[in-house]
């Protein structure tokens, strides 16, 4: 899905501008992870799979984490915080958190 797919773009970038000014150089590019993803084809995510089981979902340490590295680093992050905070709701939602 094009959307979906920009909105991955977005947030893939902005780790990898996170990892940058943490001096960290990662072997692929957002087009080659993208490419390597959609390779793969259907799938579930691990996030999906503990929707599907009741389990927490790996948000802090899957995007909570990118967040806040960007915040130490003053790098701005606005798709990945977005995600974070849609991502955040769905878990507490999902278990009856308020």
């Amino acid at each position: 899905m094009p959307q979906t797919r920009d909105v991955a773009r977005a947030v893939m970038e902005e780790a990898d501008a996170v990892a940058r000014g943490l001096n960290v150089r990662l072997d692929f590019t957002v087009e080659q992870r993208l490419n390597g993803a959609q390779r793969v084809g259907q799938h579930k995510t691990s996030m999906l799979q503990d929707v599907e089981s009741g389990r927490p979902l790996e948000v802090e340490a899957l995007v909570g984490a990118v967040v806040e590295l960007a915040d130490l680093l003053g790098v701005p992050v606005p798709h990945t915080r977005t995600v974070y905070a849609c991502t955040r709701l769905l878990d507490r939602t999902l278990r009856g958190v308020k």
